[in-house]
């Protein structure tokens, strides 16, 4: 459901620099490092690359879930133009699902198997919604209702009642996003909302989340390694490799004109129906051990463009127009020839 977003207004979410570290046995794991990233108002934003990129740590770290030996280790994370990177854990606790929410890529594990769902989405309303915490238990139940029809779950009154392993995936699913919603929330992290579920299924997940952001002029930001779900649904793209963010733009632009060598083989890499005798390209080797860091491009063992020039320091994201930026040089050298 793309739409056009008032870049005049400030930012909703701002993040600059962030690099979050995990101190383990092995050493120092650099799962994000240096990323910046801007959101507007009523704005969905695309996050994708492989496992182990860094995409579900950068936002963890934006919902002030990022537990030892894990820390931040620099940078600022803005939300509504207030630092959070500053605040403690009372003061985040009344941001984190009122004002923020996030859905976590399992709804299995993410629900408490023992608990009814009424109790469950119960819980965000006591917690952040004062006005219908003071008018007792009957208000908590209709919101509870209310939000159960929302996300489309049939006969939302009577199923309040039930547990977790009563309902299907994609009926879990649905239900995680219906406790998100619970305090309508100014931005929706959804991360990986389609996972284990099948096509159908995922369809009528991401639509949920597309018409709830347009009814509630909300900005979500969608975390996949699925390119299709992205080219669909969002306005801009994110792509991540090894704790970094190797591109960025509209999501057009990303999709049909990618600049990075990373984002070139992720989409040689999708099998399409429409192109039943071309052969698919996987990316060969190995995503860099996030301890041993090579002082380089971190896609130089993987890039079919490489040349010398690439192992001379760690690259820099560079501009390349008004809405997009690159981590390459080989993209930006040709850029400065062209010019």
């Amino acid at each position: 459901m793309k739409k056009e977003i008032d870049k005049n207004q400030p930012p909703l979410l701002e993040i600059n620099n962030l690099s979050t570290y995990f101190d383990t046995h092995s050493g120092l794991v650099k799962a994000v490092d240096g990323v910046g990233i801007k959101l507007y108002p009523g704005e969905c934003l695309g996050v994708v690359g492989e496992s182990g990129s860094g995409k579900s740590v950068t936002f963890l770290s934006v919902m002030g879930l990022i537990k030892k030996p894990g820390r931040i280790a620099s940078g600022s994370i803005k939300f509504d133009g207030r630092e959070l990177t500053d605040l403690s854990p009372r003061q985040y606790r009344k941001i984190r699902g009122k004002e923020i929410a996030m859905t976590l890529q399992d709804a299995l594990t993410a629900l408490n198997p023992s608990i009814k769902i009424i109790d469950q989405i119960s819980e965000v309303l006591r917690e952040h919604d004062k006005e219908v915490k003071a008018q007792g238990k009957k208000a908590i139940k209709n919101r509870a209702v209310e939000m159960m029809k929302l996300v489309g779950i049939p006969d939302a009154k009577n199923r309040l009642k039930d547990y977790p392993h009563q309902f299907s995936g994609g009926m879990r699913q649905r239900i995680m996003i219906a406790i998100a919603l619970a305090c309508k929330p100014k931005l929706l992290i959804a991360d990986e909302p389609t996972t284990a579920l099948d096509v159908t299924i995922q369809a009528q997940v991401l639509n949920l989340i597309a018409d709830i952001r347009k009814e509630l002029n909300m900005s979500v930001i969608i975390i996949t390694h699925n390119l299709g779900v992205v080219s669909e649904y969002t306005d801009k793209t994110v792509v991540m490799y090894a704790g970094q963010i190797v591109e960025k733009g509209l999501t057009r632009d990303v999709i049909l004109n990618p600049q990075h060598p990373y984002s070139q083989g992720l989409l040689k890499s999708i099998p399409r129906l429409s192109e039943l005798d071309t052969a698919i390209y996987p990316i060969p080797g190995q995503v860099p051990d996030l301890v041993n860091l090579p002082a380089m491009c971190r896609f130089y063992s993987r890039c079919s463009k490489r040349s010398e020039e690439c192992k001379k320091g760690d690259i820099q994201i560079k501009k390349l127009s008004a809405h997009s930026e690159v981590r390459c040089l080989k993209v930006t050298n040709e850029l400065k020839t062209s010019q």
